[in-house]
């Protein structure tokens, strides 16, 4: 979300959506409240610093470690304070199936953005990549899991992939061209996948879903088998987030296929963003007008129209949330009008 008051942020999320309560992320904060610095700081016992180029795994937590870990600490008061101020006076619980929502950097894209202390990506070193995935598991299912019994919740996961197809490419960029980074077999990826959303839901999460790039470069296709195919005796993620345009545009009959699949097998599909249009509705009509091209994909996902509403879920983009000059309004105006299409769809 655009702003730097967590408490202001925290209030819009519990204020909105109250059932499913998300950790709301402040980029404009600096360095240590980014996406990677955000992950970073629920590591568990793995201390890192940062670079000339970036975030690296040290011998100690730096400055920015320690920044990076008190920006989460006040999100996580702030949620839990403002969820508090609106519990209802008579003392009813909160609804049984809600869930608190947590993104995180999931443990491929982090270990192409994270390097090892002597400057290569821990993504070239198989032992790093484990040690660096155990601790993100443990780090993350022990904060999310304090916060989301504190709210009376279950804990949905949602692991951000954007380098993905990159590391399935093996285009993920070393710190020179002389420093070549291999390309990861898309089994292997699909597997560890797999395994990394046991190791949470062990730990205690409800849900572990994965959100993959909204796009493709010529350098790092799709590998869409990497969400879509369950490797033999293991147990799926439970669900896929993806932009809705791309499913809407039919670029990718792939996509259409993993999404369908998704559905097919009884699992969540986050939309992000509406089918039809790059901005949230802003008026009723626009939000009417919605609810039809949803439908529609459905339809071409092959997914049953009204079982599988209840297991879409409605979300803006991260562009409509952040970029430029939006204000905190304009922030909260975006997911309130994405919730309003919701009660439309099941009518």
């Amino acid at each position: 979300m655009t702003g730097t008051d967590p408490r202001e942020a925290a209030r819009v999320v519990l204020g909105e959506c109250h059932a499913m309560p998300f950790l709301p992320e402040l980029p404009d904060r600096g360095l240590g409240a980014d996406q990677v610095g955000r992950t970073l700081a629920m590591l568990a016992d793995l201390p890192v610093d940062v670079s000339t180029r970036g975030w690296r795994l040290a011998n100690s937590p730096g400055r920015f470690a320690r920044r990076a870990s008190d920006f989460l600490d006040r999100d996580l008061d702030a949620l839990e304070e403002a969820d508090e101020l609106v519990r209802d006076p008579e003392g009813d619980s909160a609804p049984v199936d809600r869930r608190l929502v947590v993104r995180v950097l999931g443990p491929w894209s982090l270990a192409a953005k994270l390097e090892l202390p002597g400057g290569l990506p821990v993504l070239t070193d198989r032992g790093a990549r484990r040690d660096l995935a155990g601790s993100l598991a443990e780090g993350v299912a022990m904060r999310v899991a304090r916060l989301a019994d504190r709210l009376g919740s279950g804990t949905r996961i949602l692991l951000d992939e954007p380098m993905l197809w990159h590391v399935a490419a093996g285009s993920v960029a070393g710190p020179s061209r002389f420093d070549p980074i291999r390309a990861v077999p898309e089994d292997q990826l699909a597997l560890s996948l797999c395994r990394f959303g046991d190791e949470l839901r062990r730990a205690g999460a409800s849900d572990v879903l994965i959100r993959v790039p909204a796009g493709t470069e010529p350098q790092a296709p799709a590998r869409w088998s990497v969400v879509a195919e369950t490797p033999r005796d293991e147990t799926p993620l439970d669900g896929l987030c993806v932009a809705a345009e791309l499913l809407h545009s039919a670029r990718s009959h792939d996509a259409l296929d993993a999404a369908g699949t998704v559905l097919a097998d009884g699992r969540v599909l986050q939309l992000e963003g509406l089918p039809g249009t790059s901005r949230p509705p802003r008026t009723g009509p626009e939000i009417e007008g919605a609810v039809p091209a949803i439908l529609a994909l459905l339809e071409r996902l092959s997914a049953p129209r009204y079982a599988g509403l209840d297991q879409l879920v409605l979300t803006p983009t991260v562009d409509a949330m952040t970029s430029g000059r939006i204000s905190p309004a304009e922030a909260l105006a975006a997911v309130r009008r994405v919730a309003e299409v919701a009660p439309m769809m099941a009518e």
